[in-house]
């Protein structure tokens, strides 16, 4: 074998090498943006779960202090209440559906995160 075909092989089995080696990179790339997306929706749900959270928990505090009206004398409008309340649930059912697409398992009636296998809510005591 001349050292012109020994040149010529050892330049074709570099070109193979870097032709795998940039394969391997391209898929690696490929996985890490896989991951980064997948980061990247799991962030972005939790900070809709929290704008919700925070949200309901604004509510919740606007019921209560109708309800506190009506004990200290000023009662508050029944349907003005019940609109409140009606509000509530909504916010509640979207936070379900954000911690259902996060994979979380909460508790229906207080919406503490409960654990595979748990019957009652470790936190209010709930049937789940």
């Amino acid at each position: 074998m001349s050292s012109q075909d020994q040149f010529d092989s050892f330049l074709e089995t570099l070109k193979n090498g870097a032709y795998l080696a940039g394969t391997i990179a391209l898929g690696a790339a490929g996985a890490a943006c896989e991951q980064a997306e997948k980061l990247a929706e799991a962030v972005r749900l939790r900070y809709q779960a929290a704008r919700v959270e925070g949200e309901m928990d604004g509510k919740l505090m606007e019921a209560g202090e109708m309800v506190y009206a009506t004990h200290t004398g000023s009662p508050t409008e029944s349907e003005e209440l019940l609109a409140k309340l009606r509000e509530i649930d909504g916010l509640k059912e979207r936070l379900a559906e954000l911690n259902a697409a996060m994979g979380r398992r909460t508790c229906a009636a207080c919406g503490a995160e409960v654990r595979e296998g748990d019957a009652f809510c470790r936190e209010c005591g709930g049937k789940l």
